[in-house]
């Protein structure tokens, strides 16, 4: 509730989410029930400041997927991703998450500081996979109005 640690509450969030995964498998054997009663609790939990938790999971992406970072392997760059759609399946607000998302993403493309675009493909297909084509479609016409924008400069 802390809102000085708004930037800092995704990592937080994944330390929690995994501490939790760990006491889950080890004190009770990957128990459905406890599974289930542990996932409701940390979407409660998450889900209490409405669509402030979607809008942080989108910067903190922003963030990871800038150029800035470039002392991150592709791999650990994956890892992060997936630990991104671990948070973003417990929100609620995914169209909130979506539109911070799109004005992140197109300031990336049209400014080249996009770390690299196989991973903001990647992160959009994990994206599709999960919501469906609806949810990507705008997004991935970005891609190919920036494709369509190279090709008219040659």
């Amino acid at each position: 509730m802390d809102e000085d640690k708004d930037k800092d509450m995704v990592s937080y969030l994944f330390e929690f989410k995994a501490l939790l995964d760990s006491v889950i498998e080890e004190s009770f054997s990957n128990n459905e029930a406890f599974y289930n009663t542990i996932n409701d609790s940390f979407e409660h939990l998450i889900n209490l400041h409405q669509n402030r938790p979607a809008e942080l999971i989108a910067k903190f992406l922003d963030e990871k997927l800038r150029a800035g970072n470039k002392g991150t392997s592709e791999e650990e760059l994956e890892g992060t991703l997936d630990k991104v759609l671990v948070l973003f399946r417990f929100i609620q607000g995914k169209d909130v998450f979506e539109a911070f998302y799109k004005k992140d993403l197109v300031k990336r493309l049209l400014i080249g500081k996009s770390a690299s675009i196989d991973t903001e493909k990647s992160m959009i297909s994990k994206l599709k996979t999960e919501c469906g084509s609806q949810f990507t479609n705008k997004l991935e016409g970005m891609f190919k109005d920036i494709e369509l924008s190279k090709e008219d400069k040659v």
